[in-house]
């Protein structure tokens, strides 16, 4: 049987109850004061997925910051933000604090699957310092991230997102495709060298359609350094065409009402905010691609997931709930961007990267990937692998998307909000 076959099967009856469960959601509010608030939401009770207005779903990842790196000290992330008095042991009996970064380009702390599990420390979170020095420390605020802070005022900030792996790019660009890195804990992946099912092949199975679009310099999906597009990893995709759209295509579709159904749009280095990278120059860069799409016909069908794909060694003070044996990893800065996302809010929902897959497949009406691919069981060795006790070889986590314990993000949208909103957001 192929996989597309397999693929467009009906679920099972487990797995539609599986889906139609409780997503439990608790969220801080927009409003006076913006006080906390808790949200739990019923599946039932939202719309089915075809009556959803969102016709466009475009998935952005910049590299390498943690929510307090950049949110922790935004004015209304409340209980989400760093406490006062936070400070990471120096490993002489010392307290050392977070450090605001004096310019906008910054050292790159050590963020392989060593330093990042050192600095989780099983969940005490106070390895940071004592693994990755003073630079792990630093963090930037309002003065620095005008227009993020503006989308976060505007729309949806995801206080509990988390990225997949406890560790470095490449095994949480593939869960961001796969909902599991297949094994993967380092970034020494050879392209078109992986088979397992990702977003992209649910996508062709059903017909929905899909591009990637490269921004900048347009040599983030096969820059064997980067690795920013971890669909040409993959033997079926290397050389599929949707992977080589760039970003004056991305206008280009704007602007003719050709936006494909599910969109990525790939980074690259200079625009990335990976250190020593300059986060001005992402963030504009990220500007003029959020401004085109609020400025198009396309934004009042149209919901954007912009999150970052791990750490990068940055600091951050909560714990991940661990789901199995590679994480999730620490929290990353996550915004949701549409007309219908919930204005101001600040969420408290459990996410990490699957959680954008999951809502791909429940607006398209798709099965999980979990459903799908059984090549992955607890038993399953995978390749560059240090999980189990440290060994060279261990077994591959499960696709995620399956996981009940993480949302889809419906509880970040109100549906009955008015599409034609056009916020005021700063010049870049």
């Amino acid at each position: 049987m192929s996989f597309r076959d397999f693929a467009s099967r009906r679920q099972s009856r487990r797995q539609i109850l599986s889906g139609a469960s409780i997503l439990a959601g608790a969220g801080l509010a927009a409003g006076a004061g913006y006080q906390m608030a808790q949200r739990a939401t019923a599946a039932s009770a939202l719309p089915h997925a075809h009556a959803v207005p969102i016709d466009h779903i475009i998935v952005a990842c910049q590299e390498n910051r943690t929510f307090d790196t950049y949110f922790g000290y935004y004015p209304r992330a409340g209980a989400f933000g760093v406490p006062t008095g936070y400070g990471q042991p120096d490993g002489n009996g010392g307290i050392v604090a977070p450090h605001h970064f004096l310019l906008p380009i910054s050292g790159d702390p050590s963020h392989t699957w060593q330093s990042i599990h050192s600095e989780w420390d099983g969940g005490k979170m106070d390895g940071f310092y004592k693994t990755d020095g003073k630079t792990a420390l630093g963090y930037y605020d309002g003065s620095n991230l005008r227009y993020y802070y503006a989308l976060a005022d505007h729309f949806t900030l995801c206080g509990h997102y988390f990225a997949s792996v406890l560790g470095p790019t490449v095994p949480n660009r593939l869960a961001l495709w796969a909902a599991t890195s297949g094994g993967t804990t380092v970034d020494s992946v050879g392209l078109g060298t992986l088979d397992y099912p990702t977003i992209v092949d649910l996508l062709d199975a059903h017909h929905i359609s899909w591009k990637c679009y490269n921004l900048g310099l347009g040599n983030g999906t096969f820059d064997d350094l980067e690795h920013f597009n971890a669909l040409a990893l993959f033997k079926r995709w290397q050389k599929d065409a949707r992977l080589t759209a760039d970003e004056e295509d991305y206008y280009r579709d704007l602007k003719n009402g050709k936006l494909s159904q599910v969109s990525f749009l790939i980074t690259e280095s200079l625009i990335s905010e990976h250190p020593p990278a300059d986060i001005n120059t992402g963030q504009d860069k990220m500007a003029e691609i959020i401004n085109a799409l609020i400025a198009s016909s396309a934004w009042t069908r149209s919901a954007m997931f912009f999150t970052y794909d791990e750490g990068g060694g940055f600091f951050d003070h909560v714990a991940p709930p661990q789901l199995d044996a590679y994480g999730p990893g620490h929290r990353v800065p996550t915004l949701v961007i549409s007309p219908y996302a919930r204005r101001g809010y600040l969420s408290g929902q459990f996410y990490e990267h699957s959680s954008i897959l999951k809502f791909i497949e429940r607006r398209f009406a798709l099965p999980s990937l979990a459903s799908v691919n059984h090549q992955f069981d607890h038993a399953t060795p995978g390749s560059n692998n240090d999980a189990a006790h440290g060994t060279a070889t261990g077994p591959a986590f499960s696709p995620r998307d399956g996981n009940p314990r993480l949302g889809d993000f419906y509880e970040a949208f109100d549906f009955s909000q008015n599409p034609n909103y056009h916020p005021t957001l700063p010049s870049v």
